[in-house]
């Protein structure tokens, strides 16, 4: 199927390698006001027949793609997704689908008239070691849980995040949303959700504390922003999880799960490799020739636009509930 590629950043290659490798895509174009980062984009992914166009409108007029891949900044990611559906085409978009709950319900029902896929990057939410980090919690106990996240992440330019009034939210924080939801099952109630601007160079230094609280008493804390080499975390944060018993499981983002159980302190090494986009990308490819539908993630997207919400007034927000 012919795909445009919509925004040649950094994140771009990792994509492009993997739509290359899939049989049933053929990448026809490339589309990015700085037509240099898309000729870049080309030469790097074995693209340098591939034409390069200035705006999404062009291109989607001159090669009339299946799929547009939207890997635009996050703060236009609504608008780029929208006119591509409106333009007939599938949509594979990295994280988040949009930065407002509003504009995410109605791009998912824009792709449910046109009926096109519109699927969501969900890398972290569906890494197998998260998923088995949440494996571990569940054997000791189906919860409550107080869970907690420590996500630390070193960036040398700003790049979009220079924009973005809260980049540790809206670029960081919105990934722990999407992990949370595969650990506690219950409603999320509300969000209190505060961000600070650090006096550090960079244009896009923050730190941001989030606390929510679900249905079944169960609560998660997200802090985390932008830090210095030496002080990162893993990019998919160090994770704790306690239990009422005393019991609970830690984490380190790598290959590490400690759990605290009545058996005592024990530690796994995970062989599971580090997955990331290529099982995802697969399986959007999938859902466009009839596999499984790719889940919308609004459930992260309503964590979001509450945590955003509650940054900006200084006080709790409740959390809007969404058809999964």
């Amino acid at each position: 199927m012919n795909t445009l590629v919509l925004g040649c950043g950094l994140i771009a290659k990792r994509w492009v390698t993997h739509l290359a490798a899939d049989p049933r895509i053929t990448i026809t174009a490339l589309a990015d006001p700085d037509v240099n980062a898309a000729s870049r984009l080309g030469r790097r992914g074995g693209l340098v027949d591939v034409p390069v166009f200035p705006s999404l409108e062009t291109a989607l007029t001159a090669t009339r793609p299946q799929i547009v891949v939207n890997l635009t900044p996050a703060d236009i990611h609504a608008a780029g997704t929208r006119t591509a559906l409106e333009h007939g085409a599938h949509v594979f978009t990295e994280k988040p689908l949009t930065l407002s709950l509003d504009d995410a319900v109605n791009l998912v029902e824009l792709a449910r008239v046109q009926g096109r896929v519109l699927a969501v990057m969900s890398n972290r939410g569906d890494d197998r070691r998260f998923l088995a980090f949440c494996q571990a919690a569940r054997t000791l106990s189906p919860g409550p849980y107080t869970v907690s996240t420590d996500m630390f992440v070193s960036l040398p330019a700003a790049g979009f995040r220079s924009r973005l009034p809260h980049p540790a939210i809206q670029d960081l924080a919105v990934h722990a949303f999407d992990q949370i939801q595969h650990l506690i099952a219950a409603m999320a109630v509300s969000v209190t959700c505060v961000e600070t601007p650090l006096p550090l160079p960079g244009g896009h230094c923050s730190t941001a504390s989030a606390h929510l609280r679900f249905a079944d008493d169960s609560v998660f804390t997200f802090h985390g922003g932008f830090a210095g080499i030496g002080q990162r975390t893993s990019a998919d944060g160090h994770w704790r999880i306690d239990l009422p018993t005393g019991d609970g499981c830690r984490w380190d983002g790598q290959r590490t799960i400690t759990t605290l159980g009545p058996a005592g302190t024990a530690s796994t090494e995970l062989e599971l490799p580090v997955d990331g986009h290529g099982p995802r990308i697969t399986a959007m490819i999938d859902a466009v020739h009839g596999g499984p539908a790719v889940p919308t993630r609004l459930g992260s997207i309503a964590l979001l636009d509450a945590a955003l919400r509650s940054a900006r007034s200084g006080a709790p927000a409740h959390v809007r509930q969404v058809q999964p």
